[in-house]
């Protein structure tokens, strides 16, 4: 799985990711939960950015994976509302406005045996565990599907001339291409490597660190 830094809204409700490579994955139908990795709908604010949110989508948090979204809702549940009883948990995290508040409370009671004015904080281990699994399947996880759009090409070999100077590279899709269009390919974006400038002004391909060039 690769790992997200950023991410943002996408065309047609769908969430494009960057990870750390440069390459972007969009995130596409299924459910709003599913596609920002954000189980209990967590709005951006202050815990979503002390839970390392990478961006929002759809007026929700976007996290990098469904773990670190989970944590999110946990945090939101314990720290946010804590001092609240269901009735009052549903009504500030799942307003009437975009919910059915009277089902929303109805289908918590119900799941977590919890009909009275109890609040969050009193809540037995079992009870809270109900709790964040009910929300998260009423909030929905449908997983849709996860396609990749801009892979970057990575260069497979360096070809020098016999005073020592590079030549050419072989860049994965291309075969061999002169050391001027593996540059140009790499200023366009679609090559896996950084446009560096040597000590007599020319410019030459480096891998990005932690990813060598062969």
């Amino acid at each position: 799985m690769p790992k997200y830094v950023k991410a943002k809204a996408g065309p047609h409700n769908s969430v494009i990711y960057s990870d750390s490579s440069g390459n972007q994955w969009s995130y596409e139908g299924g459910s709003r939960p599913w596609r920002n990795n954000n189980p209990g709908d967590v709005v951006p604010g202050k815990i979503s950015a002390r839970n390392s949110a990478i961006g929002k989508a759809g007026g929700f948090a976007v996290f990098s994976d469904y773990q670190t979204g989970h944590e999110a809702l946990l945090d939101s549940l314990k720290n946010t509302f804590g001092n609240k009883d269901i009735p009052s948990l549903v009504h500030n995290f799942a307003p009437e406005s975009e919910n059915d508040t009277k089902k929303y409370t109805k289908f918590l009671q119900n799941k977590t045996g919890v009909k009275d004015t109890k609040k969050i904080i009193d809540f037995t281990k079992s009870e809270f565990e109900k709790l964040w699994m009910a929300i998260e399947q009423m909030e929905g996880w449908r997983p849709g599907r996860i396609r990749q759009v801009n892979k970057k090409a990575k260069v497979l070999g360096v070809s020098y001339d016999d005073h020592g100077v590079i030549n050419s590279y072989e860049i994965e899709g291309y075969g061999w291409v002169s050391k001027d269009e593996g540059v140009d390919l790499a200023e366009q974006g679609k090559v896996d490597a950084i446009v560096a400038i040597s000590s007599a002004g020319h410019p030459f391909l480096r891998g990005r660190p932690g990813h060598a060039i062969s």
